[in-house]
C-alpha cells in the first residue's frame, strides 16, 4: 500500500499563501511527498474550511482555481465523512478531550486516521500531536 498522510486545512493554506509563517517548509514538504507518491488525505470538512480561508485571503475565483487544482490532483483521496465518523469525533476526541479546544474538522479528522489507519498529519497544529498522531513536517 501507497504511504498515506492526512493534509491538514493548515497545511494547505502554508503552502498556498507565499507569506505564510510556514510556507517555506510547508511547500518543500509537499514536494517530497509528491515525489514519493504519497496519498494526500482529505475529507469534505478540510476542504470546505480551505476553501473558506482561501476566498477569504485570495479571492473567489483563486479560491475556485486552487480548490479545483486539489480535486482533480491524482494523489489526493477525499474521504466523506458520515453518521459514525462524526459520531466517533464527538465520543472518542472532543468529549474525552474537553480540555483541548478541537474543531470538529479536527476530531473528525482524527476519527478517519484511526478508522484508515492513517499514522499521521501534515500539519503545523499541535491538536494532532495532543490526539496521539504523528506531525510532520517536525
Amino acid at each position: 500500500m501507497a504511504r498515506r498522510v492526512l493534509v491538514d486545512t493548515g497545511a494547505w493554506l502554508a503552502a498556498f499563501h507565499r507569506r505564510d509563517q510556514y510556507h517555506a517548509q510547508a511547500a518543500t514538504y509537499l514536494r517530497q511527498l509528491r515525489t514519493e507518491q504519497t496519498e494526500l488525505i482529505v475529507t469534505e470538512l478540510i476542504l470546505a474550511e480551505l476553501h473558506l480561508h482561501l476566498v477569504r485571503g485570495l479571492g473567489i475565483q483563486r479560491a475556485a482555481e486552487h480548490l479545483q487544482t486539489l480535486k482533480a490532483d491524482p494523489l489526493v483521496r477525499e474521504y466523506f465523512t458520515d453518521a459514525r465518523l462524526q459520531a466517533a469525533a464527538f465520543s472518542d476526541w472532543i468529549h474525552p478531550f474537553a480540555d483541548q479546544p478541537f474543531t470538529f474538522t479536527d476530531a473528525v479528522s482524527f476519527a478517519v486516521m484511526r478508522a484508515q489507519r492513517i499514522p499521521g498529519a501534515f500539519t503545523f497544529d499541535r491538536h494532532f500531536k495532543v490526539a496521539g498522531f504523528a506531525m510532520a513536517p517536525e
